[in-house]
């Protein structure tokens, strides 16, 4: 499956035993790497904005599985950041982050409306 949006692309696969050549992003992948990039994007924009000197940022995400019905149960984000920051910068910083739009949006789920239908 490619997925495009203001002409970039990328291939969003299903795993080999589920039918899939293997060799795309999975959904959840997806998922994840859409929540610490907001999360990243507003803190450091918040950053900028007070003067704060982040130095570089890293972010890894993992998920927590659950069934009935199948879906990501819990996210861990963990983020580090560089710099000498004090402990009102961290906390503001986590606050912000905290209320990226992804954030909010899986802390507070969307209605969703699906069609399905053919050509």
């Amino acid at each position: 499956l490619n997925v495009s949006a203001r002409g970039l692309s990328l291939v969003v696969d299903r795993l080999p035993e589920q039918g899939g050549p293997g060799d795309g992003f999975r959904s959840t992948e997806l998922l994840l790497g859409a929540l610490g990039a907001c999360m990243v994007g507003t803190m450091l924009t918040f950053a900028e904005n007070q003067g704060i000197e982040v130095g570089t940022v890293n972010v890894h995400l993992e998920d927590e599985a659950a069934t009935a019905p199948t879906r990501v149960a819990r996210i861990k984000v963990t983020m580090e950041l560089g710099g000498n920051l004090t402990d009102r910068e961290l906390e503001s910083l986590k606050r912000v982050a905290a209320r990226c739009r992804i954030h909010s949006t899986l802390k507070h789920a969307p209605e969703i409306e699906f069609e399905l239908k053919t050509r």
